[in-house]
């Protein structure tokens, strides 16, 4: 299959990328590195079933074409981090709003399968673990700008489902909780 990887220089899409790899796929990263990092991704430019290419989910005709060439499509790519969220709320937002906007859009118009990283945190204020996907959301007041990264996945997570009900786009939702390992 041909993989394309959004924010696939980031931890948990570079191992993802070594993993499908590793199974015969061919896997394209789509990173503007400004999260993740090219020494993630270093031992993997060696392989002809690779290729990174540096640019932004938010560049519409780049994220259009690179869909179009795949058949599958994970997009971990984010604006991640407390304290990037908090000293840019503008640009964290646009990037997973925008961003994430213009992966589904592009999903839907070729018809590929997506899977759309969310995040924990759009459980808010919610103590009552184990949680379900089905709890309600309980986000903290918006003048505290660190909610603004959870209401963004969150509305992501609506903006996938109304691409599925709208268009049958099949999608994923995962919901990362704190990750851990190498690198």
């Amino acid at each position: 299959m041909n993989i394309l990887i959004t924010g696939g220089a980031g931890f948990i899409g570079s191992h993802l990328a070594e993993e499908l790899l590793a199974r015969g796929d061919k896997v394209v990263v789509l990173d503007d590195l400004s999260t993740g990092r090219f020494e993630n991704i270093r031992h993997l430019e060696g392989n002809k079933h690779f290729s990174l290419v540096a640019g932004s989910i938010l560049e519409e005709e780049l994220t259009e074409e690179l869909i179009k060439g795949s058949d599958m499509v994970y997009h971990l790519a984010a604006a991640v981090g407390v304290k990037y969220v908090v000293d840019d709320p503008l640009k964290s937002i646009h990037i997973n709003v925008l961003g994430t906007e213009n992966v589904l859009r592009s999903c839907a118009r070729w018809m590929r399968k997506v899977f759309v990283a969310s995040t924990s945190e759009v459980y808010g204020k919610g103590n009552g673990a184990p949680f379900n996907e089905d709890d309600d959301l309980l986000m903290g007041p918006t003048p505290s700008l660190r909610w603004s990264y959870a209401c963004s996945k969150a509305l992501d997570e609506y903006m996938a489902l109304a691409y599925f009900k709208k268009y049958r786009l099949p999608v994923v939702i995962g919901r990362f909780f704190n990750t851990c390992g190498p690198r």
